[in-house]
């Protein structure tokens, strides 16, 4: 009876080991790499890193260039919810912007 309740609880911890492993897995999806830009306010550049997908991250200053050195798909937006007209940036691809300059992206 013991070792039936040893194996039990192994087969439990293991299990849980996996689900935990594969919830942090699935919720920690990020774009690999940078999100280069020129910033429309002071022409400075800056860059996001750690750029989780499908979240609205904001572009400090707003882009007046950009470059997405990321292997994820980027769109690019004008309003903090990323629902207005969105401009496309493809992976390891670059852009210029004209007023009213993104200030936000959000990648996948």
């Amino acid at each position: 009876m013991d070792a039936l309740r040893h194996v039990r609880r192994i087969a439990v911890a293991a299990g849980t080991a996996l689900l935990l492993s594969t919830g942090l897995a699935a919720s920690s999806q990020a774009a690999e790499g940078n999100f280069f830009y020129n910033r429309a306010d002071t022409g400075g550049e800056a860059f996001l890193g750690s750029t989780p997908n499908g979240v609205c991250l904001s572009i400090p200053g707003g882009a007046e260039h950009a470059l997405n050195d990321t292997d994820t798909d980027a769109r690019l937006y004008t309003n903090s919810s990323c629902t207005s007209t969105s401009r496309f940036l493809g992976s390891r691809q670059s852009e210029d912007y004209l007023a009213p300059f993104p200030t936000f992206v959000k990648f996948g």
